[in-house]
């Protein structure tokens, strides 16, 4: 009876770890160095002790908690190793969420502005580009280079806000001072 007792703890205790570290896989805002420090802490055990039994220096061990360093799949297995975490290659897989999650969050912020190095100051002599909100300035943008723009900056705003946005500005004339020439620059920029 003893011995199944002790057999039912040991598996609670394996799903209970297998879905915590499952949901510490689902955290890719978080670096897993930041991870790693957490679960050292929770064990309430010393990064002095943990970087012992890994084989690492302590220092090697910080720059990894701190992000200065990256996880190299064998580094990463011999912490699980001394932590007790049975899934292989645990840390290097937190890395890599958490670069993914990194690039595609670079890859939004490149959508809220459009490539700069194309607008010219011709368009916007006015105004420093680089300080515009390009989400809450989609109108007065669109109509701006639709007006004043070359083939370049109308392309590209038509790629930053899509075929739609650009057609709704251009399908209202209502605002534009030279509609003749926004028709004739718009043709020109598509062809």
């Amino acid at each position: 009876m003893r011995n199944s007792v002790y057999l039912c703890d040991e598996k609670f205790k394996l799903i209970m770890n297998k879905s915590m570290y499952d949901s510490y896989m689902r955290m890719e805002m978080v670096p897993a160095g930041a991870i790693l420090d957490h679960i050292v802490s929770k064990q309430q055990r010393s990064k002095t002790e943990i970087a012992a039994l890994s084989g690492l220096i302590p220092q090697r061990l910080n720059d990894l908690i701190k992000g200065n360093r990256r996880f190299t799949p064998q580094v990463s297995i011999a912490i699980e190793k001394a932590l007790g975490i049975d899934q292989t290659g645990f840390f290097y897989l937190l890395q890599s969420n958490h670069d993914i999650y990194l690039a595609k969050r670079t890859e939004m912020d490149n959508r809220r502005t459009p490539n700069l190095q194309v607008l010219t100051k011709t368009t916007f002599w006015d105004v420093d580009v680089s300080k515009i909100d390009w989400i809450r300035a989609r109108q007065w943008a669109l109509r701006r280079v639709l007006e004043y723009g070359n083939a370049e900056e109308i392309r590209e705003l038509d790629r930053f806000y899509g075929h739609e946005a650009l057609m709704s500005v251009l399908n209202n004339p209502a605002g534009f001072r030279l509609y003749d020439q926004v028709k004739l620059n718009y043709e020109r920029a598509m062809i």
